[in-house]
């Protein structure tokens, strides 16, 4: 396969992946900011929307371009900014724009259905916000945009041959997960360690964390229990049962960097194993005490560095031309 062709099959399944996780993390805070102030404690110094920001790393992007009053953001203004803003090229939109460019690049790769699908999606998303729907009802925009997208993904998985064009495909919507899961661990650590002197367990917060990462029916059949810090970790980071796990996520990248191995892929391949064994032997029951505050939330900023760096070896040496060439992909 030529390396630009699978640079766009790569990026086409990245940003879509990015645009469904960014729609789950909005819709779960919206429904969790509509909440009595008395059953969401907190929630109107909108940290949760902050953390939103931090997870998709546009925090100084939007302080650059829009500042962050020291009243807290407003909660219409962000929905707007991350939903429908063309000029942030993060925000749903954009990704949806971007997933259709690399669709339409590589119209003969892929089945006519997928190409159909998200073409149909940008077409309709941008009649969606010229109408308003994010505005009036952010909720119905969300839904939309997350059954767009499981159908996008449907067609994809259903392709009749399983060749490198699905590898491809599956390789970029594994690293953009991984990539969120650790973001979105890092910034709500505060739901996973033992709660403060003086402090309640956050139920809805913990509630909202599951929802936004798509894991609260795989809690359920895990666990069948009430929702437990320690067993949300575990869940979120060492489940290989759950494919949205950090393990899982990690593993399917190495499995895949084998399978599509090169003569320039051995670091990568080594780093990714590297990872995976880190992921699944971490200490989480130790970390997650009250004698050790802080030990979880250092370790998946670290993570973090480590996942960027894989991204960009899987991108470099998987990817990527060997020969310097004009990028088309919107990266």
């Amino acid at each position: 396969m030529l390396s630009r062709t699978a640079e766009h099959l790569f990026w086409m399944t990245r940003h879509t992946a990015r645009a469904d996780h960014l729609a789950r993390l909005l819709d779960a805070q919206y429904q969790r900011s509509l909440l009595p102030a008395h059953e969401a404690p907190g929630e109107d110094s909108a940290q949760g929307w902050l953390a939103i920001l931090s997870i998709v790393g546009l925090t100084d992007h939007y302080r650059e371009h829009y500042g962050l009053p020291q009243h807290g953001i407003e909660r219409n203004e962000l929905i707007a900014y991350l939903g429908a803003d063309m000029a942030n090229p993060s925000s749903i939109v954009s990704s949806l724009r971007f997933a259709r460019e690399n669709a339409r690049a590589v119209r003969s790769c892929v089945s006519a259905e997928l190409w159909e699908s998200l073409n149909a999606t940008w077409l309709d998303v941008q009649r969606l916000l010229a109408d308003g729907l994010h505005e009036h009802d952010p909720y119905a925009f969300f839904e939309w945009v997350k059954q767009r997208l499981h159908l996008a993904r449907g067609v994809q998985l259903a392709a009749p041959v399983q060749n490198e064009t699905a590898e491809f495909l599956r390789l970029g919507a594994c690293v953009e997960r991984a990539d969120h899961m650790a973001r979105t661990l890092e910034a709500h650590c505060e739901l996973l360690e033992p709660p403060r002197a003086g402090k309640s367990f956050d139920y809805h917060g913990a509630n909202a964390l599951l929802q936004a990462v798509s894991a609260l029916d795989a809690y359920r059949e895990v666990y069948r229990d009430a929702i437990a810090p320690a067993r949300i970790a575990a869940l979120l980071i060492q489940c290989q049962d759950w494919p949205g796990s950090l393990a899982a996520s990690l593993e399917e990248i190495r499995r895949i960097a084998v399978r599509l191995r090169n003569g320039q892929s051995v670091q990568t391949e080594r780093l990714a194993l590297q990872l995976c064994d880190e992921v699944r032997q971490a200490p989480l029951a130790q970390w997650l005490t009250a004698a050790q505050p802080g030990e979880l939330r250092s370790w998946l900023g670290a993570l973090i560095a480590r996942v960027n760096d894989l991204s960009r070896r899987v991108g470099r040496d998987l990817v990527r031309p060997a020969i310097p060439e004009p990028i088309a992909a919107a990266a």
